[in-house]
C-alpha cells in the first residue's frame, strides 16, 4: 500500500502537469484563451496547490508561508493571487478528486473493501454557511429568520463508506433541494455502487431513477412511515415482502421533468423488510432480492454503514473547516469546496497505510485503535506542498506515515449520545468572516 501511495501521488503530479502544459486540456479549466500563457510568480501548478493546500489564515501570511515551503523568496500580493484564482475554473479540483479516486481503485484494485461485491456508497448533504455579500446571495441564496438573513450553499456527497472515499460531490443554491441533487446524480453512479439513502429520498421519481438505468442501481432506502403502502406493510406484521409501488401525479410529472413519460398504471417493483433502529420499527425499500442471497436479517447492519458519510462531512465542517473559505466570490467558494474534498480523500488514502500497521501491531490493548484524523490532517497540510514539489515523494510520506502511526484514539464500540438539534447557524465551529481571518 505505501508503494501505491507513493505512485499514486507521482500520478496526480503528473496530473497537474499534463493539464498546465496541454493547451487542449487547459482549455476547459481556464475561464480565457489568455490565462495562464504568460511566465508567472503563481503559474498555474503552484496556484491549484496553494488553492488545495486550504487557506485558513489570512491570505497574505498563506501566501507567504507557500512560498517559503516553495523554497522561494518571492514575494507575492494577496491582490494578485485573487485576480489569478479568477482565471481557474473550480471543475478543475473536482476532476483532480476524480482521477484521485480513480487512481486509488486501480492501484489498489486487490483490496478494495466491498460488500458482497459491491462498493457501499451512501448519500447525504449538509448546507455551508457563508458570507452575505451580493455575489453569494444571488448565487446560492438563503434562508430567513425574523431577524437577518443567512447565505446558505447547499453540498452533497456520494460516499463509499468502507474505503472513506468521496465519490461525487456538488455544491449548489440552498433552494436546489438534496432530492434535486440526486435526480440530478444518479446517471453519474456506477454499476458496482449499492446506494444508501435516508428518508428523505423516499419516494416513486428517486426508486424509479435507480431501477431505469441501462443497468438497474442497488439501493436501500429508509421509508417515511407516512406512505400508504409503508403503512400496510407494517400493519400485516410481516418482516420481508415483494409490493408494486404505484405512481402519484406528482411522480409523473416530476419524473416528466427528467425525460420519462409514465401514467397511472406504471408500477415499481421493490421490496421492503423491517428493522429495529434505535428501539423503533423502520422500514427499508430495496432492490437486493432474497433468491439472491439478501436475507432480512442482514439489513440492519448494512443501513448502519450509512452513517459514515455523516461523520466525513463532519470531518470536513469541524477539523478541515470548510465553512471558513478563502474568498469571497462564487468561484472562490467553489474552488474552496471542491478543493477541500479532494484534500479529505488526499487524507484518507494516506493514512490507511499507518492504519494497517497500527492493526497488526496493537494487540495488548483493552481497546482497538485507529489514527487521529485531526493530527493526521494537520501533519499532512504541513507537508502538502513538500509532498507535490518534492522530486523524492517517498521521504515525505514515510515521515508522514511514521507520525500517523504514532497519533492514535481508541474505538469504544457501542457509544451513543442524544442527538441535540440545534440552530442550522450553530453548527459550525468556522466560519469566515468579511474582514476578518486568524494570522496565526
Amino acid at each position: 500500500m505505501f508503494d501505491a501511495n507513493i505512485k499514486l501521488i507521482e500520478e496526480l503530479k503528473e496530473f497537474v502537469s499534463i493539464v498546465s502544459s496541454d493547451i487542449e486540456l487547459l482549455e476547459h479549466f481556464r475561464q480565457s484563451p489568455k490565462d495562464f500563457v504568460r511566465s508567472r510568480k503563481l503559474p498555474f501548478e503552484k496556484l491549484v496547490l496553494l488553492i488545495a493546500k486550504l487557506c485558513k489564515k489570512t491570505l497574505s501570511v498563506e501566501i507567504e508561508n507557500f512560498f517559503t515551503e516553495s523554497g522561494e523568496t518571492k514575494s507575492y500580493s494577496v491582490s494578485a493571487f485573487v485576480q489569478q484564482r479568477i482565471k481557474l475554473k473550480p471543475i478543475f479540483f473536482c476532476i483532480w478528486n476524480k482521477f484521485l479516486c480513480s487512481t486509488w481503485y486501480h492501484l489498489n484494485k486487490d483490496t478494495v473493501k466491498r460488500w458482497k461485491g459491491y462498493r457501499v456508497v451512501a448519500a447525504d448533504g449538509s448546507n455551508a454557511t457563508l458570507v452575505n455579500n451580493g455575489a453569494l446571495i444571488k448565487h446560492f441564496g438563503g434562508q430567513r429568520n425574523q431577524e437577518s438573513f443567512f447565505t446558505v450553499a447547499k453540498t452533497f456527497y456520494f460516499y463509499d463508506v468502507l474505503n472513506e472515499l468521496i465519490l461525487l460531490p456538488k455544491i449548489s443554491a440552498y433552494r436546489h433541494s438534496e432530492l434535486n441533487m440526486v435526480y440530478d446524480m444518479v446517471d453519474s453512479t456506477e454499476e458496482d455502487m449499492l446506494l444508501i439513502y435516508d428518508r428523505n429520498f423516499s419516494n416513486y421519481k428517486v426508486i424509479a431513477l435507480h431501477l431505469w438505468q441501462e443497468k438497474e442501481r442497488k439501493f436501500v432506502i429508509r421509508a417515511k412511515d407516512n406512505i400508504t403502502i409503508i403503512k400496510d406493510f407494517v400493519k400485516s406484521g410481516e418482516v420481508s415482502a415483494i409490493v408494486q409501488w404505484k405512481s402519484t401525479v406528482s411522480a409523473m410529472e416530476g419524473l416528466k421533468k427528467s425525460g420519462y413519460l409514465i401514467d397511472k398504471n406504471t408500477t415499481l417493483k421493490v421490496r421492503l423488510v423491517r428493522v429495529e433502529l434505535n428501539g423503533c420499527t423502520e422500514v427499508l425499500i430495496t432492490n437486493l432480492w432474497e433468491e439472491d442471497g439478501h436475507p432480512a436479517s442482514q439489513f440492519k447492519e448494512l443501513y448502519f454503514k450509512r452513517w459514515g458519510v455523516e461523520t466525513n462531512i463532519s470531518i470536513q465542517k469541524n477539523i478541515m473547516q470548510l465553512e471558513s473559505f478563502s474568498g469571497l466570490t462564487v468561484a472562490a467558494v467553489e474552488q474552496d469546496f471542491y478543493a477541500t474534498v479532494f484534500m479529505a480523500n488526499l487524507h484518507s488514502v494516506l493514512i490507511k497505510d499507518a492504519q494497517k500497521t497500527v492493526e497488526n501491531s496493537v494487540v495488548k490493548r483493552k481497546y482497538p485503535m485507529k489514527i487521529n484524523k485531526n493530527k493526521s490532517f494537520g501533519k499532512l497540510k504541513m507537508n502538502f506542498v513538500h509532498l507535490f514539489l518534492t522530486h523524492e515523494p517517498k521521504n515525505i510520506l514515510q515521515i508522514l506515515h511514521d507520525f500517523f502511526k504514532k497519533e492514535l484514539i481508541p474505538i469504544r464500540k457501542g457509544r451513543t449520545f442524544e442527538r441535540i438539534r440545534k440552530n442550522p447557524q450553530s453548527k459550525s465551529k468556522y466560519k469566515t468572516f468579511t474582514n476578518f481571518k486568524p494570522a496565526y
